[in-house]
């Protein structure tokens, strides 16, 4: 095996006969491309990411920590929300420690000096009225944005794009009721984001006891096939790709070399098993995407399921869990709401995502070499292909070489 390229930054663009070689890969379905060969440990800079609810930001400064970077929150004059760096440009201290006595501004704990909304020391309180840092001193800012009750912050170095770019346009539709969830995950955010179009379901989904004491406990009784032929991408831009199931196999299979049949029993599963094909509001054919920077998304007829893998460190993913319903009118609004944070939340998001997905995933080690196979070609395109198509390889990249 050849010499592994570097993530991000440092990887070097391969030639013409390279890339041919890895459309072929990618297409038989069997690779050595590891999780951070080309994928950023840290995640992709250049784009708008979630960062908190607006509702949690009030009178006090809220620390929250993005793609390696401690920033802190708070309002300005006019109850927008605001995000520093959260260190003092004049020792460094931490603002997120300090205090917002004064509308619209923010006092660091140590020495009192005091910004504005546009970061601009306006005050610095330990110096005196005279001090020659008030009006020259500034603290690093990062823009802001609000869509549907949550705030989003660009944490690139370049120009920020309009916020409708990045993120998903129901959200932009009054048309779309949008409900979310915020949970913390002990895991890297390029694991986070795989798992969710990952052929995992024969085996980690399969039954759990719990399950019987939940909303949908029948599903327990559904029939369900011993493997999946995997999934492949049938649609591939310039910011996602689109994914299918390219086909289930039988509820029960004989494996030559075990000498056996698995799963062992599957006579109590007498419900029919779901279909395969789910149409889309979307009109795609497909229904499962990843998306770029982070985005694993789930689209069904009047609804979509949609997780946005925020890294925090190389070891923490703060996971925005956000459903989209098609909900014209009140009522269905209210409807949507509901079952966004009661069966959906507790079947779906907890039931499965956090109780059953996750701890495995924190056992994964992202590190170690990797033999993927034909189940895996959606994420052979996601880590061979869609890192040179981001925003980052086109601005940053380049640049450092």
């Amino acid at each position: 095996m050849g010499e592994r390229v570097t993530a991000g930054p440092d990887a070097s663009r391969a030639s013409a006969s390279e890339q041919e070689h890895e459309e072929q890969i990618a297409r038989q379905g069997f690779s050595q491309i590891g999780v951070f060969d080309h994928v950023p440990v840290l995640g992709y800079r250049e784009y708008w990411y979630p960062a908190l609810a607006a509702r949690s930001v009030g009178k006090k400064p809220v620390p929250v920590k993005l793609l390696g970077e401690e920033l802190v929150f708070f309002r300005s004059r006019h109850r927008q929300i605001v995000a520093f760096w959260d260190r003092c440009p004049h020792r460094g201290a931490r603002l997120s420690a300090g205090k917002c006595e004064f509308p619209g501004t923010l006092s660091c704990p140590y020495h009192g000096y005091t910004f504005d909304e546009t970061g601009t020391c306006v005050a610095a309180l330990t110096e005196g009225p005279d001090s020659g840092l008030a009006g020259k001193l500034r603290a690093r800012t990062f823009p802001t944005a609000r869509v549907r009750g949550v705030v989003f912050v660009w944490m690139g170095a370049t120009e920020p794009v309009p916020i409708e770019e990045d993120v998903p346009e129901e959200c932009f539709d009054p048309a779309w009721a949008v409900n979310t969830y915020i949970a913390i995950w002990p895991v890297n955010w390029a694991l986070a984001q795989e798992t969710g179009a990952d052929p995992h379901e024969p085996t980690l989904h399969r039954v759990r006891l719990r399950r019987f004491f939940m909303f949908g406990f029948l599903s327990n009784f559904r029939q369900l096939p011993a493997y999946s032929r995997g999934m492949k991408v049938v649609e591939e831009g310039e910011k996602q790709i689109g994914i299918a199931t390219a086909g289930l196999g039988p509820q029960q299979a004989f494996y030559p070399l075990l000498g056996s049949r698995w799963p062992r029993r599957v006579c109590w599963r007498f419900l029919p098993a779901k279909q395969a094909g789910v149409m889309t509001h979307t009109g795609k054919p497909y229904n499962h995407s990843y998306r770029l920077p982070s985005i694993a998304r789930i689209d069904m007829y009047d609804r979509v399921h949609m997780r946005w893998s925020v890294p925090i460190d190389k070891e923490t993913t703060r996971m925005f869990t956000f459903g989209l319903y098609r909900a014209p009118g009140r009522w269905r609004r209210l409807r949507a709401k509901l079952h966004f944070h009661t069966a959906n939340r507790y079947q779906l998001i907890k039931g499965v995502n956090e109780l059953e997905d996750v701890p495995v995933l924190e056992r994964v080690d992202p590190h170690a070499p990797q033999k993927l196979g034909a189940n895996d070609r959606a994420i052979i395109v996601w880590r061979r292909r869609m890192p040179w198509k981001s925003r980052d390889a086109r601005r940053l990249w380049k640049k450092e070489g």
